[in-house]
């Protein structure tokens, strides 16, 4: 869940998982991080490449924004390179240019709060037309990157089937977080197998016979001493 108030800071609750502070530093390159409660709290410049590395890391984002219901919608705002925008539409034209990596899967009015509207969109990655490829390691070797320049020649996750259980089209692409390299593209299941395990208990089926995690090998540091390569 991510939340831009009209003003001031990003707030964003993300699941408590180990790592989240090295991964907004270090892997997004956000310079002050604050954990405040279960939210963090960051700077607006960083919303849109947040929102690209939380649907990686966890599938669907929730964004919730406050918006003027009394301000002009302009040529600006249609033409807006990001999600942040002050105007009457509420939201509804911002953010389609995030360069086809995520896209708009729903949205409501969620608050009416005088002259202000709190809206809520959930963004999800882009998906691809016709059949998912095999993917054969196409990004081997190059950095992890949340930003459109970073990405500007990458295809999409969605063009491929995922390498670990075969059985769906991939939804997001995973790196290591340890030597922050491309992997592969993942479904979110495969994803995130393991913030909690398999166990039914949690919610999940047990892997199937073909569960397979070949995949680590495409980080070009994989296998090396005293530096194992991360979920």
């Amino acid at each position: 869940m991510i939340w831009l108030p009209k003003e001031g800071q990003v707030i964003a609750k993300v699941p408590p998982r180990k790592g989240n502070f090295r991964w907004l530093h270090h892997t997004l390159e956000i310079r002050s991080p604050s954990l405040e409660g279960d939210r963090w709290s960051l700077p607006r410049n960083c919303l849109m490449k947040f929102v690209m590395a939380a649907i990686d890391r966890f599938g669907y984002v929730a964004v919730y924004r406050d918006m003027s219901k009394l301000s002009r919608c302009t040529k600006s705002c249609l033409d807006a390179m990001g999600m942040e925008c002050d105007c009457s539409c509420l939201g509804a034209h911002h953010g389609e240019s995030s360069g086809g990596w995520f896209e708009r899967v729903g949205d409501a009015v969620v608050a009416d709060l005088g002259e202000i509207a709190r809206t809520k969109v959930v963004y999800g990655p882009k998906g691809a037309e016709g059949g998912a490829q095999v993917y054969r390691g196409q990004l081997q070797g190059r950095t992890y990157s949340v930003t459109r320049a970073g990405r500007s020649d990458w295809p999409k996750a969605a063009d491929f089937m995922c390498p670990s259980c075969v059985t769906a089209r991939a939804q997001v692409w995973d790196h290591c977080h340890t030597h922050g390299f491309v992997r592969a593209p993942l479904c979110n299941p495969c994803n995130t197998r393991h913030w909690s395990g398999w166990r039914p208990v949690n919610g999940r089926a047990m892997p199937s016979h073909n569960l397979d995690t070949n995949y680590y090998r495409w980080c070009p540091r994989h296998g090396e001493r005293g530096q194992a390569c991360s979920a």
